[in-house]
């Protein structure tokens, strides 16, 4: 393990409340006026913001493929479409 210095840590430890800040504030749709309900922001250093409740699991419950998938599926399927017109070409 690499000695870090503090100043390293708490840039990390900053750079990760920003990123789940800016989560909160553009996804969820909170505003400044909002600020008051925010938890203290060392909270968000901690973990995630998300919850796994069923309504912020809807890919999972309803059986939707994540995106790194589906554009493995298309590229697949545009290949093997392609494959089947070089195929009919031929005859």
């Amino acid at each position: 393990m690499k000695n870090r210095s503090k100043s390293y840590t708490r840039h990390q430890r900053e750079r990760a409340i920003q990123k789940k800040i800016g989560i909160v504030r553009n996804v969820f749709n909170w505003d400044d006026n909002e600020e008051k309900f925010l938890p203290v922001r060392g909270k968000f250093n901690k973990g995630k913001v998300h919850c796994s409740c069923w309504m912020c699991r809807y890919e999972q419950n309803l059986g939707i493929p994540k995106a790194k998938y589906q554009a493995k599926w298309h590229a697949m399927k545009k290949e093997i479409d392609l494959e089947l017109t070089v195929d009919m070409g031929d005859n």
